[in-house]
């Protein structure tokens, strides 16, 4: 019986220890070919923990070579789970207002709770209070909702005036005589050119772009918002279910709706992340790059258009940094990523109850290379 037990535990860590090690190939992997590694992506730190538990089931069972496995299986597939966490406790943050420095904030706003999904019919209010508080020099900002000014409150006025933003750019993805859909950039540094690029196959996404100057130099600023899963509210409510549901019918139909939800959008962003890495890789300037990717850090999504960028998380956060507020505790989908030439002072994420998302804040300055920044 004791045989029959070990080797049925080894026959279960082996079976987890090659999951996690095909996750080695998510980086290189596009969910439009390989679908299962796009869903595998999503289970990365369950893996990992399993794994881990397997460690410690060996140990108390004494059976020390069979260690070896989860240990070497978490060494192999450590670039992809290492990006889910980050370790700066003690991290420094400046966020001092100085000549050489200037803040980028990034957030989903829910269309400022058009809808009243907060049952706080003041929400809105407190979300442009708090873009007056913080009042970062750049502000990106997605699922962004502004009424006509016939109709409705103007929230591109009511942010500018608030905040005393002199440069908008905006990047409408739906007008109608009722308002504007999409994203937008406020800054209070000179945005001097501005391009909005068609990322999604199905028309409903676009990559933003604005170059602005700051000290005579010019750098490029990104603003993206890819394919959310657009899950129902009885889907959501599943989903954020903190108990096992009943195993009914119509469980196992929203649960049937979900996975292909899952599988079809990790397909459909793993096609925008192609394109939004291909147009990064033709920008000539400096660039930070913000915004809602939907995604999680252990998908090709991330690693694809991160690539040579650096994670503002991870160089000064601290934990699994989740930025989407629901029971899941993994579900860091928003990111600020920067190239080599800025260098990162600060980094802070927001704690405020105003949208299903939360808003990250970071610090930076430009290093002052004349061989790559263009001026």
């Amino acid at each position: 019986m004791r045989k029959f037990l070990k080797y049925s535990l080894l026959l279960v860590n082996i079976f987890f220890a090659l999951l996690l090690a095909s996750t080695k190939l998510i980086p290189f992997s596009n969910p439009y070919e390989y679908t299962f590694l796009g869903l595998l992506g999503l289970f990365v730190p369950v893996l990992v923990f399993i794994n881990v538990l397997f460690i410690f089931i060996w140990l108390f069972s004494r059976k020390f070579l069979y260690i070896l496995l989860p240990v070497a299986v978490i060494w192999f597939s450590w670039n992809v789970f290492s990006v889910i966490f980050a370790t700066n406790y003690e991290a420094v943050q400046d966020f001092s207002n100085a000549k050489d420095k200037f803040t980028v904030m990034s957030y989903n706003v829910r269309l400022l709770d058009l809808y009243h999904w907060n049952k706080d019919k003041s929400t809105r209010k407190k979300i442009i209070s708090f873009f007056k508080k913080k009042n970062p020099s750049i502000l990106c900002l997605q699922e962004f909702y502004s009424n006509n000014d016939s109709v409705g409150v103007n929230n591109i006025r009511a942010i500018q005036y608030s905040c005393h933003y002199e440069y908008v750019a905006e990047c409408n993805m739906h007008v109608s005589k009722r308002g504007k859909w999409g994203s937008i950039i406020f800054s209070h540094l000179p945005i001097v050119n501005t391009k909005n690029y068609q990322v999604d196959v199905q028309g409903n996404n676009l990559l933003q772009k604005a170059d602005i100057v700051f000290n005579k130099d010019t750098f490029s600023i990104f603003n993206l918002h890819l394919k959310s899963n657009r899950f129902s509210i009885k889907e959501a409510a599943l989903v954020n279910k903190e108990d096992l549901p009943d195993l009914t019918d119509s469980m196992i139909e929203q649960s049937k709706s979900i996975f292909m939800k899952l599988q079809d959008n990790a397909v459909n962003r793993g096609l925008e992340a192609d394109l939004v890495a291909s147009i990064l890789s033709q920008n000539n300037k400096p660039l930070i790059l913000c915004g809602d990717l939907n995604d999680i850090p252990s998908s090709y999504v991330y690693f694809k258009i991160k690539d040579t960028l650096s994670d503002a998380f991870l160089e000064k956060g601290f934990g699994l940094g989740k930025t989407y507020r629901n029971t899941i505790p993994i579900l860091r989908i928003d990111y600020i990523f920067h190239d080599k030439q800025f260098g990162l002072q600060g980094f802070e994420k927001f704690d405020v109850p105003y949208s299903d998302h939360e808003p990250l804040m970071a610090n930076f300055t430009i290093f002052r290379d004349r061989n790559s920044i263009n001026h």
